[in-house]
């Protein structure tokens, strides 16, 4: 999937050769299909990896890719130039990075519907919560409206704007002015508790 020049195994080989066993590197792949898209490369220790993720061997390490960056680092190269003295400079070039799921003349709400499908609403799946979009202004405000175990939790507000917000944010800059919640709040048995 992705191509790693001899250079930069050599120089990934000996950074791994100073963290734990079997620590290997992420690639990863952040607000995929937005104008906030941006990739990186982090450590990976061997409990890190998790039922998302595939594992590349390459020589000497593993590289590690979560299913959901995968498509947009088709074709990426990762190569290390040396500039002596211990210093160099790692290039990550990737031709699929701006790959788009909807159109890039789609209005913001297709948009912003299917970055939370992609990414929001799996993570609130982990506690039974799921987020819709219920409206989008043209000033930038997005309505949701929580279901699930997001119904009625305690922590609602702060999983809207440290989480939904933040991230739609970043996603989009420049193009997200405020998320509101319209959810009418109400305790269920489904309702997420932290002592579950």
């Amino acid at each position: 999937m992705i191509t790693i020049t001899e250079k930069a195994e050599e120089y990934f080989r000996a950074l791994l050769s100073k963290q734990a066993p079997e620590t290997g590197i992420r690639v990863f792949v952040s607000n995929p299909g937005t104008p906030g898209v941006e990739c990186g490369i982090l450590y990976c220790p061997k409990n890190s990896v998790s039922f998302q993720d595939d594992i590349f061997r390459h020589q000497g390490f593993n590289v590690v890719i979560d299913r959901m960056s995968q498509p947009y680092l088709e074709n990426a190269v990762i190569d290390y130039e040396d500039a002596g003295n211990g210093h160099g400079t790692l290039t990550f070039k990737a031709p699929e990075l701006k790959k788009r799921d909807v159109p890039d003349d789609a209005p913001l709400r297709d948009k912003l519907e299917s970055y939370m499908l992609r990414t929001i609403n799996p993570t609130l799946a982990d506690h039974g919560g799921f987020a819709k979009i219920t409206a989008v202004s043209e000033d930038g405000v997005v309505m949701i409206e929580f279901s699930g175990g997001c119904k009625g939790c305690s922590m609602a507000n702060m999983t809207l704007k440290d989480g939904i917000e933040a991230n739609l944010k970043q996603a989009f800059p420049g193009m997200v002015k405020e998320v509101v919640d319209a959810t009418v709040h109400e305790v269920t048995e489904k309702t997420y508790t932290l002592a579950k």
